[in-house]
């Protein structure tokens, strides 16, 4: 079983408050709510930061190299599902 530690997160009066206020409005603990909000931001951040990686692959490519490698590619006709209706 995965034991949790505990973490000291230090906020200003009024943001914990507002916390307070819609933790109970959403129906859950405070502490849920910041773990709920940590874990969102996270994904968040992690997605950002992918997205990021992509556009810097996309400004960096070559497009010669890609058109020489889609014309490798046979012609062939989509299976049924892959075909635009």
């Amino acid at each position: 079983m995965n034991k949790q530690k505990g973490f000291l997160l230090r906020l200003p009066e009024e943001e914990r408050q507002l916390a307070k206020q819609l933790a109970s409005e959403l129906g859950c603990s405070e502490n849920r709510l910041y773990s709920d909000l940590i874990h969102d931001g996270l994904l968040m951040r992690e997605q950002m930061q992918y997205m990021a990686k992509m556009k810097s692959m996309y400004n960096n490519f070559d497009q010669k190299r890609m058109f020489e490698l889609l014309d490798r590619v046979p012609d062939i006709e989509p299976i049924l599902e892959d075909r635009i209706a």
